[in-house]
């Protein structure tokens, strides 16, 4: 009998030791991968570097089929326990000047989320990212302008909505003793991309709830934004400290007085106004090329007439949400009369 049992064990392992003979071999792998990044590296070829954002040899806690029904709650999180790479853009000018002529009416923004890839670009020493809080009407742009300039950039980033999220816990992680543990969602976007240092989005920021579950989001995120504690931040989830030192953190507010006075020590404040009548023919075309673009149409295909740019232009109230919605409707009035040609 023991011998049946020893044979069936052996063809059924458990799920933790499936999970742990696959991590053997990932670990394997990238470790040589590491290998050959750092000689990369020393051999002078251009190349932002690897880190460890978990301590090595770290244990992730077991995974029981039973409780957790055969899924894998760390499966994003396990490739931290390898080196991540560090992004380090090469075109940061000319995407600059591509973001200036975008955001006319933003560049005090635009200078400031630059700032730091400049400094590396210019100094040869890595540049930090200070968190900034870009504070501005509706509309006027203030997430669209961080967006994209991350991701003309090549970072990976994440947009969240704070202004109705209750439960802090999507940023702590949740206990592994729960039916369905979750690490910090930062934690996960980390892992999912394996990059040390991502664009983190909160939009609405002064919007947040002041006392939702386990407490405010605006309290939580103060650990987040200041360098030394994000270095050791504790996922409750992995009961580890993982290194959130580089991420790049940007927020965004309609009215500064409503964020709390300790987060707001913790960032960099930028004014966002809103755009004038002078941009919005700029804008409109702009935008007219993107929607295009989004149709999978040629841009040179349509293009406005003066008529159109002044009716544009009289109307524009500096929402630029709103300016979008009049040129896709000119475009499809457009569309409509090509196709009833």
């Amino acid at each position: 009998m023991s011998d049946n049992h020893s044979t069936r064990d052996k063809l059924n392992p458990t799920l933790t030791e499936v999970l742990r003979r696959r991590t053997a071999l990932m670990r394997a792998a990238r470790e040589k991968r590491y290998e050959n990044e750092s000689l990369r590296s020393a051999e002078g070829v251009p190349d932002g570097g690897y880190v460890r954002l978990l301590e090595k040899g770290y244990s992730f806690p077991a995974v029981s089929a039973d409780r957790h029904g055969g899924a894998d709650p760390y499966e994003q999180a396990r490739k931290l326990a390898f080196p991540v790479r560090i992004h380090q853009p090469a075109t940061v000018q000319s995407d600059l000047a591509a973001l200036q002529a975008r955001f006319p009416h933003a560049l005090a923004a635009v200078h400031a989320l630059a700032m730091a890839d400049l400094t590396r670009m210019t100094l040869g020493v890595p540049g930090v990212f200070r968190p900034i809080l870009l504070v501005g009407p509706l509309g006027c742009g203030k997430s669209t302008l961080a967006r994209v300039w991350h991701k003309m950039l090549g970072y990976p980033c994440m947009t969240m909505n704070v202004a109705a999220l209750s439960d802090v816990m999507v940023f702590t992680g949740t206990h592994p003793t729960y039916s369905n543990p979750k690490p910090s969602v930062i934690v996960d976007y980390m892992a999912r991309h394996e990059i040390a240092n991502p664009c983190i989005i909160l939009d609405e920021i002064d919007k947040s709830p002041e006392g939702g579950r386990n407490g405010s989001i605006k309290n939580v995120l103060l650990q987040f934004l200041e360098p030394g504690e994000a270095r050791t931040f504790r996922d409750i989830c992995l009961n580890a400290e993982v290194d959130l030192s580089r991420v790049r953190w940007v927020m965004t507010a309609n009215v500064l007085e409503r964020v709390p006075l300790p987060l707001r020590s913790r960032c960099q404040i930028v004014h966002v106004p809103p755009p004038d009548r002078k941009h919005a023919i700029g804008l409109s075309r702009q935008m007219a090329e993107a929607i295009l673009t989004e149709m999978g149409l040629d841009r040179r295909w349509i293009t406005f007439d003066g008529v159109e740019e002044v009716l544009l232009q009289e109307h524009f109230r500096g929402d630029l949400r709103h300016l979008r919605m009049m040129v896709d409707l000119f475009i499809r009035e457009r569309l409509t009369s090509l196709t009833m040609c």
